[in-house]
């Protein structure tokens, strides 16, 4: 049989003086070669289905600790417990300092937004309070008597402490520009209304409409 065929790929040439195409050595030889390639096939089907499965674990185990997570975070973990774990570090991808770097920057920013808070609360608690002092002394000054804006002078003192610390906030970005303008407009107005009743001041439209 070596000496009669000649194989050269999956092609089987057939020498001189050798059996025809339909002889049982050429059949055989046909049968191996089916074999191997059915063997190859099943092998190659073999290796993606287990890639295939070793994807889909991996999904799953992926899926199921970002859940958790979720779920940590559900329960009122503090931001900086669960930046401390994150999934790169997990799957081993990231080293291990990065989740320590992002806690301790996240614990920073914390800090710093506590002091920005206290400090943004007590510049507007200082403009309430000077403001209500303001409003409250004009109420006190009209409930003694005016007889002249002398009797302001203590008002006037109060409003000019309240303008500053509006101004004050308005500088540091605590406060915008028409909130303060509108509180000081409040304040001046009380003061204008209290003179009105008193008859120490006369608005020009009254002028106008009485020298027509």
């Amino acid at each position: 049989r070596k000496e009669n065929w000649k194989v050269s790929g999956r092609q089987i040439h057939r020498r001189q003086g050798t059996p025809a195409i339909g002889h049982p050595e050429i059949m055989e030889v046909h049968l191996i070669e089916n074999r191997s390639s059915e063997e190859k096939k099943r092998s190659l089907g073999l290796k993606m289905a287990l890639g295939f499965l070793a994807g889909f674990v991996g999904v799953m185990l992926l899926a199921a600790c970002m859940k958790g997570m979720a779920k940590q975070s559900d329960l009122g973990v503090p931001m900086v417990q669960r930046a401390s774990v994150s999934p790169l570090s997990v799957a081993g991808t990231a080293p291990r300092g990065d989740a320590w770097v992002t806690g301790v920057r996240l614990r920073k920013r914390d800090r710093q937004a506590e002091k920005h808070r206290l400090y943004n609360r007590a510049i507007k608690s200082a403009v309430r309070t000077r403001t209500k002092k303001a409003l409250r002394s004009i109420e006190d000054a009209k409930k003694a008597g005016i007889s002249s804006e002398a009797d302001l002078k203590d008002s006037d003192k109060l409003m000019s402490e309240a303008y500053k610390e509006i101004d004050k906030a308005i500088t540091k970005g605590v406060m915008k520009q028409n909130t303060g303008s509108r509180t000081k407009s409040r304040i001046a107005t009380w003061r204008k209304k209290v003179l009105i009743e008193s008859g120490l001041y006369t608005p020009v439209e009254e002028v106008a409409a009485a020298a027509q």
